[in-house]
This record gives structure tokens, C-alpha cells and sequence, in this order.
């Protein structure tokens, strides 16, 4: 379940010069409070959405929402309005998500180049992740041994039709056939006809 929805908080408070108040009618400084209203995904803060302000009257202590102000204690709400910046942390929940979008990659990157060493470099106990053509389904092989010309591998029992179900079958258990060997050159002709497309160690 996705936990989100909107939140709002006091940014500011300031105090405007003498205005005369509707409900008392006492010219008066007026304390405006300005709210802040986000978005937020699993109680983090993700994008501010917009701002609000309040006076109260520091002689009656009437308060008033912006529409319920007059004309130039309006003025002097719009103007404090200005003034306040949107907190920094209203944006940490995209601050994150971009750090963590940014870590991804790094790792996808690396990954990648350590599957290029890997296909060079093979060890016993590298698995090999591969698509089956004719029935559209996923697998994978174990490498059980390797020699200078050839790599023995051992196929997994099971298949999934999702590559992310990889993982879930994945299991020492499931490689009971025999080895069969793969040319050393046959590997990487597996890969560049993306019948074999990820190996991990």
C-alpha cells in the first residue's frame, strides 16, 4: 500500500505595521502567519504545493483568513507572502528519490562492466541469466567447473516467465542435471544474440 497525500506546516511569522482592525477598529500592528501545504509519499516531503496566510489582531486577537482581511491588510499579507521562502526540506522526498535514481545507475553501470569481465573471466559458481526462444521464458545456468577452452555449466529445473521471478528459482537446489560444456567462445556469442543476457557472480 502507497501512503500519500498532503500536509501542511507554520513557515513564518511576522508582524505588519498599525492597521486598523475590521473588528475592533483599533489601528494595530497585525501578526501574519504564513502556512505552507506539500505533498508527501510515505510521510516524506516531496514537492511544496502552495502558501497561506492568517492575521490576527494584536489588540482583539480576531483572526482572519486572507479573504476575510481588508484591502490593506491584504497588501501587507501579500507582501509578507512574498517574503517567505518555500522550506528546503519540502523538496528532500525528490532530493532522495534523485539520489537514489542516481545510485541506480551508478550500479547498473558497474554491473555492466563487471558482466563484460565476467564473460572473459568465467568461475565456477557464476550464474548465468538467459531467455528460452521457443517458450519465452526465463532460466538460468550454473557454471560448475571451467577448463582453458571450455566452461561446464548446470541448468536450472525450473523456469519463470518474468524476469524478475529470476531470482525466486535461483536456488542450489534446483541444479540437479548433469554438466554440458559451452566453448569459451560460445558464451559470448550467446550474449551478442541476447540469448544469454546477464551473468552474476
Amino acid at each position: 500500500m502507497i501512503f500519500y497525500g498532503t500536509k501542511g506546516s507554520l513557515i513564518d511569522v511576522k508582524r505588519t505595521t498599525a492597521i486598523e482592525c475590521d473588528t475592533c477598529k483599533q489601528i494595530t500592528p497585525h501578526t501574519v502567519s504564513v502556512y505552507g501545504k506539500y505533498g508527501y509519499l510515505y510521510w516524506i516531503p516531496v514537492f511544496p504545493m502552495s502558501k497561506k496566510v492568517f492575521s490576527e489582531c494584536n489588540n482583539c486577537k480576531a483572526t482572519n483568513e486572507f479573504s476575510g482581511m481588508n484591502e490593506k491588510l491584504r497588501r501587507a499579507s501579500i507582501d509578507i507572502k512574498k517574503e517567505t521562502k518555500t522550506p528546503i526540506w519540502y523538496w528532500s522526498g525528490l532530493g532522495i528519490i534523485a539520489i537514489l535514481i542516481a545510485i541506480g545507475y551508478y550500479y547498473s553501470a558497474q554491473h555492466d562492466k563487471d558482466v563484460v569481465k565476467y564473460i572473459k573471466e568465467p568461475l565456477a559458481g557464476d550464474v548465468i541469466r538467459f531467455k528460452n526462444k521457443n517458450t519465452n521464458y526465463y532460466s538460468t545456468l550454473k557454471i560448475s567447473s571451467v577448463t582453458k577452452d571450455s566452461i561446464f555449466v548446470i541448468q536450472n529445473n525450473y523456469e519463470t516467465d518474468k524476469k524478475s521471478g529470476i531470482s525466486d528459482i535461483d536456488k542450489s537446489k534446483n541444479y540437479t542435471t548433469e554438466p554440458f560444456g559451452l566453448g569459451r567462445n560460445e558464451i559470448q556469442e550467446m550474449f551478442d544474440k541476447n540469448i544469454f543476457y546477464d551473468i552474476n557472480r
